[in-house]
């Protein structure tokens, strides 16, 4: 069985960051699961599920996964995330909050990956916290995450 090293998940990261679809979803089993903490989302199915859910959230936001915590062994993945979603209209942002456009919800995520042949086949989501931040500049929001970030994690190097 083929495993995913730190530097392919940190590709993987890269990849979703970038809205570089062909390149993260090649990650994925064609059955992944993905348990979100949300409870309007829940469990998405497969990559279709997947791609289900995100195509239309990144037409109302842009979501930027700053990685704070990455350990990984031969078929597991254990991550923490802080991420941040900047909307660009107004409506019901993630975890409930309104949002206007231009305005910022943080939240703080753990996720587990579950990896066989070389592949993201379950992957489950725990929601740490979430803050509302107004409109506050995202670039300065992403070096602070770094700053507290290991050197190599840091992808965005702002």
């Amino acid at each position: 069985m083929t495993a995913l090293s730190r530097n392919d998940f940190l590709n993987y990261m890269r990849a979703f960051n970038a809205h570089d679809f062909e390149t993260q979803y090649n990650f994925y089993a064609d059955d992944v699961t993905l348990h979100i903490p949300d409870p309007k989302t829940g469990m998405l199915r497969g990559k279709d599920g997947i791609r289900g859910h995100y195509m239309p959230l990144f037409d109302v936001c842009d979501e930027y996964v700053v990685p704070m915590v990455v350990m990984n062994d031969a078929h597991k993945i254990f991550f923490i995330m802080e991420s941040y979603f900047v909307y660009k209209t107004a409506r019901e942002g993630v975890f409930g909050y309104p949002v206007e456009a231009g305005d910022i919800i943080k939240i703080r995520v753990w996720a587990y990956y579950e990896v066989e042949n070389g592949k993201m086949q379950r992957i489950v989501c725990n929601l740490f916290q979430s803050w509302f931040l107004g409109k506050v500049d995202i670039r300065e929001l992403i070096r602070e995450s770094e700053s507290r970030a290991e050197p190599d994690l840091r992808i965005f190097n702002y």
